[in-house]
């Protein structure tokens, strides 16, 4: 019974360190621009080699779901889903955000912007090859 415990408690921990490694703050090997709007995000399908550091830069088009920067929630995002669960909130008309990604997970990944989807066609796939 204790070997199970502690095996399942050595693998929680190993899964948050690579959940963990995949946001880095490592000099990027790929930069990729990407602007969002209420059209979608351009490009909105990205392929990586596996294991690079990517610098995604996002740049929003328009006002996205408004301009009220006293709200919680405006502009437009860029989310990765899960495993990478990476998120970049609150860009505003104009605006660019950053994020450093290392693609570790290799397959088929989606991108989106929470706010947006129920509204506007904010999309995206990354392939991990």
């Amino acid at each position: 019974m204790f070997l199970k415990r502690l095996s399942l408690i050595v693998n929680l921990l190993s899964l948050i360190f690579i959940i963990s490694c995949t946001k880095t703050e490592e000099k990027p090997d790929i930069v990729v621009d990407i602007q969002v709007s209420k059209e979608g995000y351009k490009p909105d399908v990205i392929e990586i080699p596996r294991g690079k550091v990517v610098l995604f830069r996002i740049t929003s088009v328009d006002e996205g779901i408004g301009e009220d920067t006293n709200q919680k929630h405006y502009g437009h995002c860029f989310y990765i889903m899960p495993p990478y669960d990476v998120m970049v909130e609150n860009i505003g008309k104009g605006g660019t955000k950053e994020v450093k990604v290392k693609m570790i997970y290799p397959g088929h990944h989606i991108f989106t912007c929470p706010y947006c989807s129920n509204f506007f066609p904010t999309k995206g796939d990354i392939y991990v090859k």
